[in-house]
């Protein structure tokens, strides 16, 4: 909420207060429902593997990861499959920082992926899972990681992120002698708060010709980024706009020096999340006009699917801005860096209820240190009653063991009832959770692996 939103509201009378709650109430109730029918199938495709979890929560103490196997390998194969039909020829990288776990890193390398990296951890990681290929992005590289990149040039892509950063490579490159392939990371208008990262697409020309006075550094590629996207849209609007100012700014001597152009990744998985109505700009209105009247917020709908769309539709929408506004200009690969639409649905997590406060008050033995942060104040997931399932939500609460009041899992849950020692499933919980887990009051917990 704007202060000044906050100011407006805090001059009305009650009076006005509800009238301008029921007009931004209309607008809410205008949203596209929640999509019952979809939300459904997904809840019964974990059902309908009731027994593998339940088998796995009976032999193993809560609350525990589980690392899907068959999921991670259809994620794996449904991703390979969509880009090679609409964009023939792309190369992945699996982005780690999203789930470092050790299996899904050498599984991604198994189906021919390189590795996307943001530090020098992550490199060591990755090259002890057996990468063969890297790129590695992201502000501020030290020159530890800047010395240990191009001690594996041989394997190293390196996307610089500035003009200082070019320079301090070249230092490094020159010293132990070797040439390093170099990508130049950019913004454009529509990055929005994604624009910390890389140069300002107007400084492109400049960056490129610039990277000629340094013998050590082989400048091939181009790379944009933005995650948390829906469709294909804002990735068609970059391509198109890098490919105006490859246009306008560039000879056809310098085309003709750009080996990879790389579109990142930031593909949100399809019918798996949500979120909840306060979290939209009409629902917090309605929170801010309903706290200052001293009342509950009520919502026509408990919570909304994000709608993203299938991973062949980003594919095609991608493939065809390509095809239209680069293809012609450059001959080049094309990368791309898959991370959550990879690991979200490959890791779950398993629950079991220690308390019963009331039918609306659950208190599980798990809390939001497993995951890292408050997501599910502002992300909405199924939870399924695995010992007491139903095909519909109750509402209940069901929060952590940790002491603090933040720590909530949801406040609905696919049950009968909701009794002491039933196994609560958490599903899809492999995309920046693992990797962001803390020992927060309670440890981590151990990863087990579900292999059908």
């Amino acid at each position: 909420m704007n202060n000044i939103s906050l100011q407006k509201i805090q001059l009305m009378d009650a009076s006005q207060l509800r009238r301008y709650r029921r007009i931004i109430d209309k607008l809410l109730s205008q949203k596209t429902p929640v999509l019952k029918g979809e939300l459904l199938s997904l809840v019964e495709q974990f059902l309908a593997r009731k027994a593998s979890f339940l088998a796995l929560a009976r032999k193993h103490t809560t609350p525990f990861y589980i690392l899907d196997k068959p999921a991670l390998e259809m994620g794996l194969k449904a991703f390979t499959a969509a880009f090679d039909q609409h964009l023939p020829g792309c190369e992945y990288y699996y982005a780690m920082k999203v789930n470092h776990h050790p299996y899904i890193i050498k599984r991604a390398v198994a189906h021919g992926f390189g590795i996307d990296i943001s530090s020098g951890r992550e490199l060591m990681i990755a090259l002890r899972c057996g990468a063969k290929k890297l790129v590695f992005s992201g502000p501020g590289k030290t020159l530890a990681e800047l010395e240990l990149a191009v001690s594996h040039s041989d394997k190293v892509i390196i996307n610089l992120d500035s003009f200082q950063e070019l320079a301090r490579l070249n230092q490094v490159a020159s010293k132990k002698r070797r040439s390093v392939r170099a990508g130049v990371r950019i913004f454009t208008r529509y990055h929005n708060v994604w624009n910390k990262f890389g140069i300002d697409l107007t400084e492109l020309p400049e960056f490129w010709r610039k990277s000629q006075e340094y013998p050590s550094i082989s400048l091939q590629g181009i790379q944009f980024h933005m995650s948390w996207n829906e469709n294909a849209r804002p990735y068609a609007l970059v391509i198109k706009e890098l490919a105006g100012c490859l246009v306008q700014k560039f000879t056809k001597a310098e085309l003709a020096t750009i080996k990879f152009i790389d579109f990142g990744g930031g593909f949100r998985p399809y019918l798996s999340e949500g979120y909840y109505p306060w979290g939209t700009l009409a629902g917090s209105l309605i929170k801010t006009v309903d706290d200052h009247l001293g009342q509950m917020s009520h919502f026509k709908d408990k919570y909304y699917i994000t709608a993203a769309v299938p991973i062949d539709r980003y594919a095609y929408g991608i493939g065809q801005a390509i095809k239209k506004y680069l293809q012609p200009l450059v001959n080049c690969v094309y990368y791309t860096e898959p991370g959550r639409i990879i690991a979200n649905g490959a890791m779950h997590v398993m629950l079991q209820v220690v308390d019963v406060k009331s039918p609306q008050k659950i208190i599980a033995d798990g809390g939001i240190n497993i995951v890292g942060w408050e997501r599910f104040l502002h992300d909405y997931f199924p939870l399924i009653n695995l010992t007491n399932p139903d095909r519909r939500e109750v509402s209940s609460c069901i929060y952590g063991s940790l002491c603090m009041p933040d720590d909530l899992w949801g406040y609905t849950c696919f049950a009968k009832k909701i009794k002491l020692g039933d196994y609560i499933l958490v599903p899809n919980q492999g995309g920046l959770t693992f990797s962001l887990a803390q020992n927060f009051i309670k440890p981590i917990p151990p990863v087990y692996f579900l292999n059908k």
